[in-house]
């Protein structure tokens, strides 16, 4: 990780990595396929944010698209995505219901490089072409054990067929 994403970990107060994040964090540096399963509150966002953030700082060209079932958790995604990525000038665009659409859509006009997003306000940024999914080439479904059983599923193959997502999947699964 580079130097000052690191110091944005010591700044948040982690010391050790937690079992998932210690499993995860290489193989996605290493741009692999995971599918993390671990409990609430074991770490898992930072997990696939923080190698996630150091691959953006390393190639500016790159986009995140991040799915979670809630607009709750998107907003701690969101939230944690702030603390890890201060000071190195990468941005997120909080794509959720229930929250102004003027502003959503004006961060989607900032080219953000990362995305937060639920499957259906992201879904209805698509169909408005608000959003272009073809920029994305690293997808991050965050419990999505959790979207399945709420019935996003069809959105979420929607959104997942609108790009070939050339390189990883992430598959986060809480239990």
């Amino acid at each position: 990780l580079s130097d000052i994403l690191k110091k944005n970990v010591v700044r948040k107060g982690y010391i050790k990595p937690t079992p998932i994040q210690d499993q995860a964090i290489p193989h996605v540096l290493q741009m692999r396929d995971v599918v993390g399963i671990a409990d609430t509150g074991t770490g898992k966002t930072a997990a696939f944010l923080l190698p996630l953030i150091n691959k953006v700082s390393l190639a500016r060209h790159e986009k995140v698209l991040i799915m979670a079932p809630t607009r709750e958790l998107a907003l701690q995604i969101s939230e944690e995505f702030r603390v890890f990525s201060f000071g190195l000038n990468i941005y997120a665009a909080l794509i959720v219901g229930g929250l102004s659409m003027s502003l959503q859509i004006r961060a989607l006009k900032s080219n953000p490089h990362f995305i937060i997003a639920t499957p259906g306000r992201l879904k209805d940024m698509a169909q408005r072409r608000l959003i272009n999914l073809a920029q994305f080439h690293t997808v991050v479904l965050d419990e999505a054990d959790r979207m399945v059983d709420i019935g996003f599923i069809r959105d979420i193959k929607f959104l997942l067929g609108l790009n070939s997502f050339q390189a990883i999947f992430f598959l986060y699964l809480k239990l």
